[in-house]
């Protein structure tokens, strides 16, 4: 790893995710004399050409950000075949597709972990466009989406009579562009903002608290929810790799009639290239199945990386770019009703690796007692080794609740089979017991 170049790489990347552009990010360095990529490899004795020695060693490029923004090196992996020639002729070599590159990852350390890679990316992919007033686009544009067509919303802005205080609001981009082919999902910039930051306060609490129930809740939401589609995943699969080796004995057999002359040129040719052509599709689409049933397996590894990232903050007091663009995956926005005459308007917020997260209800708690806010504030107090040690506890408390549930359950699936009635009360203590 160079040592010297890695800070401002995470630098550029850290820039990204708090909502900068890239014309920003290179004015910052440039403003700041920071040496650029090829400055950088001659000081330290690396060949560079002859323009861009020549060239001004602190003037940053939006395109050398952009290149640095694509590296998939920075992550660890190395890439093999990134670029090739048409044919031994030509010396001119051409960006490969990614699906005909070679990776192979973990090979050295690390300046970027693959989540904040991937959050880049997808910032980088939505277009955002400057404001008429501050310089800087929107956080928000590219994260809402209208709940009826599914578009990305529309960010407008426009004045309130004073300069320094502009209003934002976004409205579906299916009702701002197409002929009104949808209904407006007008919500303003400043309640998101502040649902945004709720939801992320509220979760992050909870999770602080309920480490492992936390996690038993997302494995459980998980079953629930893709279960059903990693079945039919599965059986797409499987007809789709039965299809593949068809069509691999069809070709064979193709090319044992051409040989023999049974066939016509022109029919075999045709033939070949339609097989071809769906051998190439069925490829994509048993990859693509084979990682969605991959991915359902995962649901322990999503929910500790949420954790982490929850660890990496000590507190949410205001909303950020960069808040967001950690936190949250998606936000889908439905049209506001009225009711009793009061507006009201539901609003999705799905967060990065956990997606929708609904938090258990809370009963009513009692008004603190004296001895309830010095527990609390001796649990705030204190020190890492001594939450690790509650978070063990809690873990093998909840594990045991969860057992008991579930053998309460499997009891009452036993009773039904045999005939017999059987009456749950999971209220006492926890555990289940079990009345004829």
């Amino acid at each position: 790893m160079d040592e010297e170049a890695a800070p401002v790489v995470k630098r550029i990347f850290q820039g990204v995710i708090e909502g900068k552009t890239i014309a920003r990010i290179a004015e910052e360095l440039t403003a700041e004399r920071i040496l650029t990529p090829a400055a950088h490899w001659r000081a330290i004795g690396e060949r560079v050409s002859m323009g861009a020695a020549g060239a001004d060693p602190y003037k940053w490029a939006t395109a050398t950000l952009i290149q640095i923004l694509k590296k998939e090196e920075y992550m660890g992996w190395t890439v093999l075949n990134k670029t090739a020639t048409e044919s031994y002729k030509s010396k001119k070599r051409e960006a490969t597709p990614q699906e005909n590159r070679l990776i192979f990852k973990d090979t050295h350390p690390a300046i970027i972990d693959e989540e904040t890679w991937n959050v880049v990316q997808r910032l980088r992919e939505t277009k955002r466009v400057r404001e008429r007033i501050g310089g800087e686009p929107n956080p928000l544009t590219g994260v809402l989406y209208c709940a009826d067509c599914g578009q990305k919303m529309y960010h407008k802005q426009g004045s309130t009579g004073r300069p320094d205080q502009p209003h934002h609001e976004y409205v579906c981009s299916s009702y701002r562009h197409y002929s009104r082919s949808c209904t407006c999902h007008y919500i303003r910039v400043s309640v998101v903002e502040s649902l945004v930051l709720e939801a992320i306060r509220r979760v992050s609490g909870y999770v602080r608290e309920n480490e492992a129930e936390f996690i038993e809740r997302v494995r459980e939401k998980s079953s629930l929810q893709q279960e059903a589609a990693v079945k039919e995943s599965r059986k797409k699969l499987s007809k789709a790799k039965r299809r593949r080796e068809e069509i691999s004995g069809l070709i064979k057999k193709l090319y044992e009639t051409y040989a023999t002359g049974k066939i016509p040129e022109n029919h075999f040719s045709e033939l070949l290239t339609g097989y071809d052509t769906e051998q190439k599709t069925l490829d994509g689409e048993i990859e693509r199945l084979q990682a969605e049933i991959d991915r359902y397996n995962t649901d322990s590894v999503r929910a500790d990386k949420f954790i982490e990232l929850v660890k990496r903050h000590t507190e949410f007091t205001e909303f950020s770019a960069s808040l967001l663009n950690e936190f949250v995956e998606k936000i889908i926005v439905h049209e506001a009703t009225k009711v009793n005459g009061v507006r009201e308007q539901e609003v999705e917020i799905y967060l990065n690796f956990i997606g929708k997260f609904d938090l258990p209800e809370q009963e009513e708690q009692p008004e603190e007692t004296p001895v309830r806010k010095s527990r609390k504030k001796r649990r705030h107090e204190m020190t890492e080794e001594q939450r690790a040690v509650l978070r063990e506890r809690d873990k093998v408390r909840y594990a045991r609740k969860v057992a008991a549930r579930k053998a309460a359950e499997e009891a009452q699936r036993a009773a039904i089979l045999k005939g017999t009635a059987y009456e749950i009360r999971p209220q006492e203590a926890g555990a289940a017991h079990a009345a004829i």
